[in-house]
């Protein structure tokens, strides 16, 4: 699973919440539009979100907002 921030890059994540995603390294991304990339029995799911305060420079978690009216996951 992983977030696609598009120009700010690939972002590999450990964990999904309704609200949240934890990246598995730290980084430094602006707030943007992105896309929420899931893997599940060779299915994959995709989701736009909205990446509302970016991950800030020493922090792995980052709020997500669904972009669609269905919940990402």
């Amino acid at each position: 699973m992983w977030l696609d921030c598009g120009e700010h890059g690939r972002v590999p994540l450990g964990r999904i919440t309704p609200s949240e995603v934890v990246a598995k390294e730290c980084w430094d991304i602006p707030p943007c539009l992105a896309q929420l990339i899931v893997i599940v029995d060779g299915e994959r799911l995709s989701s736009r979100v909205n990446l509302a305060n970016g991950f800030t420079k020493g922090r792995r978690t980052a709020l997500v907002l669904c972009v669609d009216d269905v919940a990402p996951f």
